[in-house]
């Protein structure tokens, strides 16, 4: 038998997913066990990543010391929060992923459409986020 399929995290079925916004915000901030980091926590990371440095070519790139900075401080300050109210991770672990996604946040390079965007989809469950919505429209049918 093959043990790389020994350690994938199973999802509940598609009928069993969010159904309405109440579900939505408790799939959006409920750790599951394989999961690096909450979907809550890649969202912030990718929205503030397309909020403050879409912008960058009106300013000519100017602006871009004081957006890192700020997507630093967001991202980490944020990451943080949702990592310890929700995830319930410890101190130390919820701080190392603060920091992480503060850099992610503060490079002044779009995340989107990259390894880091790509991983940070993959390990905060947000990558099944499209067919789960399918899934739930084709249900509903």
């Amino acid at each position: 038998m093959n043990d790389k399929f020994a350690t994938q995290e199973l999802l509940p079925p598609a009928s069993e997913g969010p159904s309405g916004v109440s579900d939505w915000i408790n799939w959006f901030v409920d750790p599951l066990p394989q999961r690096f980091m909450l979907p809550a926590t890649g969202l912030l990371m990718l929205g503030l990543d397309w909020f403050l440095f879409s912008g960058e070519a009106a300013t000519v790139g100017m602006a871009a010391p004081v957006t890192a900075i700020v997507g630093f401080l967001a991202g980490s300050l944020g990451a943080y929060h949702l990592q310890r109210r929700y995830a319930l991770n410890s101190h130390p672990v919820a701080l190392a992923k603060a920091l992480l996604a503060g850099v992610f946040v503060g490079v002044p390079f779009p995340m989107a459409g990259t390894l880091v965007g790509a991983w940070v989809l993959a390990t905060s469950g947000l990558g099944g986020l499209k067919s789960r919505l399918l899934a739930q429209r084709i249900v509903r049918k």
